[in-house]
């Protein structure tokens, strides 16, 4: 067991001074804090949506057009994204993003009408959307090794975003006004826009061999390496990884409150434990990916969490009910190696526009699960739409199995 632990000890050394080592580690904590930040702010909605709602007398159907407006704005700017970065670099890309992104969030601390905070609130959609692609273009081609476990990094970063900023968010609503829940963003946004200035290449991957433009030999080539059997099948796989994500994060707390019994608070306090959860495993299959590969990984992880989505309608207790929550973030485990495997995939010359259309393609494509949910639950199915949620990563299971390998590097 010592002997274990020293291993253990040893290896988490080694690969904090590969992630550190040549000014990388700089890199890493800009493009992680970006996206703590970007991907923390769009879950501040839900939480400050009863103030808005109130503020701009609109009714729950206003608030669930206002949170698809910001969804459906980040999925169509994937692939836009992916493109400018191939084109004219991964750092002009991140910077304009964070840009958009402050740029929105002033105007939403000051929007005197609803159009205007709606459209705000698109602005702001648009501008996360431009920073996932490159966030994890940046990582994989900065780290050539370990790049599944910094990848894990700032995907749990963005999990502590997730978790930290809505509650953060509530607290200062309640004394200062929901704008200010927003407002306390500004200066974590400036901080963000130095650390890019600073650290970030201008550019990390090639140029696409096109000639630098949008024409034909850009778009042929683009659309023979999307058509490929294998990026095809990498496509669904995280089709599937997304649509039980929305589906289970967009609708946990409610189901836990409304099926469950649980009192409010209670659900809350699950619900920020479930990122927490998911910032740990995150980590930890960050680490087996680059040991032992992507494809064991997705599936290992995977498999955590489906035996415990498909038992949550068939639980009484609440301690049982509380650690399957927990146990059902293990798919958030699988998304750091889903991501370097699909870019694995990608011609290096089009990882940015190729990943991004495919982010479009899957993040938009699963916005259709919230609906679907919710449709089943009016219906009296709560218990059913939970359990298919669930079944949908047996998909992802059986692609991991097709799939072809690709070995770690050590």
């Amino acid at each position: 067991m010592i002997t274990l632990s020293n291993e253990l000890r040893s290896r988490l050394a080694s690969v904090f001074r590969a992630l550190w080592a040549d000014g990388r580690g700089w890199i890493l904590l800009t493009v992680s804090g970006g996206w703590l930040l970007t991907l923390g702010v769009r879950i501040v909605y839900p939480a400050l949506l009863p103030d808005i709602m109130s503020e701009f007398r609109v009714g729950y159907t206003g608030g669930g057009l206002l949170l698809s407006a910001l969804w459906v704005a980040y999925a169509l700017m994937q692939f836009p994204g992916g493109i400018t970065a191939d084109l004219f670099g991964e750092k002009r890309v991140v910077f304009a993003s964070v840009a958009t992104v402050l740029a929105a969030i002033l105007v939403i601390v000051l929007s005197p009408t609803y159009g205007i905070f709606v459209a705000a609130t698109v602005l702001l959609g648009i501008g996360a959307g431009l920073y996932g692609t490159s966030r994890v273009t940046i990582i994989t081609d900065v780290f050539t090794e370990n790049k599944t476990t910094a990848v894990s990094f700032s995907q749990a970063a963005g999990n502590i975003g997730t978790s930290i900023l809505p509650v953060m968010a509530g607290i200062i609503a309640v004394t200062l006004g929901w704008r200010f829940g927003f407002g306390y963003l500004i200066p974590l946004f400036v901080l963000v826009l130095v650390g890019i200035v600073l650290y970030i290449p201008h550019r990390t991957s090639e140029k696409p061999d096109s000639g630098g433009g949008l024409n034909r030999a850009f778009f042929y080539s683009l659309g023979r390496a999307l058509l490929d059997r294998n990026v095809i099948f990498i496509a669904v796989l995280q089709l599937s990884l997304m649509t039980y994500y929305q589906g289970m994060t967009g609708f946990l707390p409610t189901y836990l409150i409304d099926i469950k019994g649980f009192s409010q608070p209670l659900a809350s306090t699950v619900f920020g434990a479930f990122f927490v959860t998911a910032i740990a495993l995150q980590f930890v299959s960050g680490l087996i990916s680059d040991r032992y590969g992507q494809r064991p990984t997705i599936a290992l992880f995977v498999l955590i969490a489906l035996p415990a989505a498909v038992a949550l309608p068939m639980l009484d207790s609440r301690p049982a009910i509380i650690i399957a929550a927990l146990m059902a973030a293990g798919v958030l485990g699988a998304f750091p190696p889903a991501h370097t495997y699909t870019v694995d995939l990608m011609p290096s010359s089009l990882q940015g526009s190729g990943y991004g259309l495919l982010r479009t393609l899957y993040i938009g494509g699963a916005a259709g699960a919230p609906p679907i949910i919710g449709w089943l639950a009016d219906g009296g199915r709560f218990d059913t739409a939970i359990v298919l949620l669930g079944a949908t990563t047996l998909i992802v299971v059986a692609l991991c199995v097709v799939l072809p390998s690709i070995d770690p590097e050590m």
